[in-house]
């Protein structure tokens, strides 16, 4: 027995560095969810970190005793490193990084303000690891505690650790259900895989994913998946006429890519007056689609955009604006220029920001216009002001319009209204009461700025006679950074007391994940000059449903579209990129597995909906897949080219290959 604690001893102190990273990369991973998505001292991840660092870790026994503690440092570093990167990460973009995001590195450059925001001194708790671990390896070499003889490795110093590691992965992977391994695989929930397996698990599958995984292979045409195929005969089916069908042909389209706007900010007023009246005003007298929600992943604006273009979802391990703008979509753009539309898009940011330069000729887009052709005469935010940029965007549209002499669809995409929300002293004066100093108050000032400029925007139109035979489109690309604490400090408020209610306040409101769902909607509005389009819409409607909606007015059709025009179904499911989703009745988020009641935000039994659910988040997924699938194998691109080899023959003529259609 003295012999058997002797000999654990020995191997604790032979490894007493092992034993440090292991203790600092857990608290690494602890603290990373602590401070993003929660699930802190749930064991399957902690089990998961062990397994993963041991394993890891083996490399370093096949040197010295001396040297392997060096390498047990610099992995102590690289733990910290990918933890604290991913925690600014999280804090800018509510997702974790990918390999597959490097290529987007630059955009993070371009947004510097944006992105040193994120900083703050949270960060350097994931340095305490790495910092202990080369305190104590300093003291103890100086204390002679590593010099040992060396001699060769021993088997059992690799196969222990091996052993370990393995035994506890297998255990942790007999807990997973098929939907875990399914996530693991398509890493499309990265936060339900860092909060259920730990950071070390996911950045190993992702680096596997990107690394070992074949990329698709060409497609020959011909060889298009058969879902696409039936989703094509599904829209080709499901095309019914309703009171909308048409009313907008021929009319001017100008699109408003509305950055960080969300609806709860429409209904605050104080003593200044509403946050936004303007666009409570056009709410009123156009068609006001109450409960829209983006459906956008890491890409953000990027993808709304893309959804909004082409009713296909975003991808969740890439951007397809960067890593796919070489592929072929059908786009709005594209179905009104076969209408003799003149299409554009207007921007006063950089044209290489989220490689719209590229995308937005890909998507159909006649016409970039970005920085390089307008003067940054005022500044607000990350550029040119929204106030500068709508009134310079009217004159180029007027003489667009006199020269083409054919409808237009204009997209202009908004800028000062983007985070930080940190330009108090250009905003405006605008008070915000009790809020004043926070973060939230910031936004709001920031939001009233731009609703201001929405207001220049409409009224110099109508001031050049743009408007009378046009509509707007107004969409929020996304929600703002706003943090939990600060939706509680508006809803809690008790304007009797001039207080927010304490936590234990039978009145209190939580913000839990059903509620932020909810609260961070953006508004949807179409609207003209005359009045005629004024109603409100109470039903869920998603990005993806846009193109289809709008398209029936227009006189056009898409059929790879994944949404549906929301005038001709009855109960609509809104799902997002992680596989949650929205409807009437319930919110089921992905991430944690749970399911809310719409209606009270209270959380449901799943097991008792299961029958009812599971099919839901089944057809879901396959949904997700398909569009993902679209958008990797170029799909679109060989299934027209199968469209038109089925439909045309050849036949030679005087020695030429003539093609004749088929009849």
């Amino acid at each position: 027995m003295e012999n058997k604690k002797r000999k654990v001893y020995g191997n604790f102190k032979n490894n007493i560095i092992l034993v440090l990273l292991v203790l600092g990369g857990i608290f690494n991973d602890l603290v990373l969810r602590a401070l993003t998505i929660g699930g802190v001292f749930k064991l399957k991840p902690i089990v998961t970190s062990i397994s993963m660092i041991l394993i890891i870790s083996i490399l370093a026994l096949f040197l010295s005793y001396k040297n392997r503690n060096y390498v047990y440092i610099i992995l102590s570093g690289v733990f910290s490193f990918l933890s604290a990167a991913n925690y600014l990460y999280y804090t800018h973009f509510n997702s974790f990084i990918s390999v597959t995001l490097f290529n987007q590195a630059k955009q993070l450059g371009k947004m510097k303000n944006s992105v040193t925001e994120t900083l703050d001194i949270k960060v350097l708790l994931f340095v305490i690891p790495t910092v202990l671990l080369i305190i104590a390896f300093k003291r103890l070499k100086k204390k002679g505690y590593f010099e040992k003889p060396e001699g060769k490795v021993c088997k059992r110093q690799v196969i222990r650790p091996f052993v370990l590691g393995t035994v506890m992965l297998l255990m942790v992977s007999l807990t997973l259900t098929s939907s875990d391994f399914s996530r693991l695989k398509k890493q499309w929930n990265r936060s339900y895989l860092v909060e259920e397996l730990g950071i070390y698990s996911y950045a190993t599958a992702d680096i596997v994913k990107s690394a070992f995984v074949p990329k698709p292979t060409k497609v020959n045409p011909g060889d298009f998946n058969e879902a696409l195929k039936g989703l094509v005969d599904e829209n080709n089916s499901s095309r019914i006429e309703n009171e909308y069908t048409g009313i907008l042909e021929g009319k001017d389209i100008y699109v408003i890519h509305y950055e960080s706007a969300q609806n709860f900010a429409m209904d605050l007023s104080f003593g200044d007056g509403e946050v936004t009246p303007f666009l409570n005003k056009l709410s009123k007298e156009g068609l006001f689609f109450n409960n829209f929600y983006p459906q956008h992943s890491i890409g953000t604006s990027s993808d709304s955009e893309f959804t909004f273009n082409t009713s296909l979802y975003p991808i969740n391990n890439g951007t397809v604006f960067i890593d796919h703008s070489n592929k072929e979509y059908e786009s709005i753009q594209k179905l009104l220029n076969e209408k003799d539309y003149y299409t554009m898009s207007m921007h006063g940011n950089n044209g290489d920001f989220w490689n719209r330069d590229i995308m937005h000729e890909n998507l159909g887009y006649q016409e970039f216009v970005s920085k390089d052709s307008y003067e940054i005469d005022e500044e607000v935010g990350l550029g040119l002001s929204d106030e500068s940029f709508y009134k310079q965007s009217v004159q180029k549209i007027k003489k667009i319009k006199e020269e083409k002499k054919k409808p237009i669809m204009a997209k202009l995409i908004s800028l000062s209204n983007h985070y930080p929300f940190d330009d108090l002293k250009t905003y405006g004066e605008f008070d915000t009461g009790y809020l004043e100093g926070s973060d939230i108050s910031n936004y709001l000032k920031s939001f009233n700025y731009a609703d201001k400029s929405l207001q220049v925007f409409v009224e110099e139109m109508d001031k050049e006679g743009l408007l009378e035979n046009a509509v707007i489109l107004i969409y929020g690309d996304h929600h703002a950074k706003i943090s939990t604490e600060d939706y509680e400090k508006i809803y809690n408020y008790d304007k009797d007391t001039d207080t927010v209610l304490a936590k234990d306040d039978p009145n209190y409101i939580k913000v839990n994940n059903s509620y932020l769902k909810q609260v961070r909607k953006t508004p949807l509005i179409i609207w003209s000059k005359d009045g005629s389009l004024a109603k409100k819409v109470e039903e869920p409607i998603g990005m993806v449903d846009v193109l289809p909606t709008i398209s029936n007015m227009l006189g056009v059709f898409n059929p790879y579209q994944m949404g549906k025009d929301i005038f001709n179904v009855e109960e609509n499911t809104v799902a997002f990129p992680d596989g949650s989703f929205i409807d009437k009745d319930y919110y089921y988020s992905s991430s944690t597995s749970e399911l809310y009641d719409i209606k009270t935000n209270e959380l449901l039994v799943r097991e008792d909906l299961d029958e009812d659910i599971t099919p839901v988040i089944e057809r879901i997924e396959q949904r997700l897949e398909l569009s993902s699938n679209i958008i990797n194998n170029d799909l679109i691109k060989y299934y027209k080219e199968f469209l038109k080899n089925e439909t045309t023959k050849t036949k030679v003529i005087d020695g030429k290959e003539i093609e004749i259609l088929s009849e």
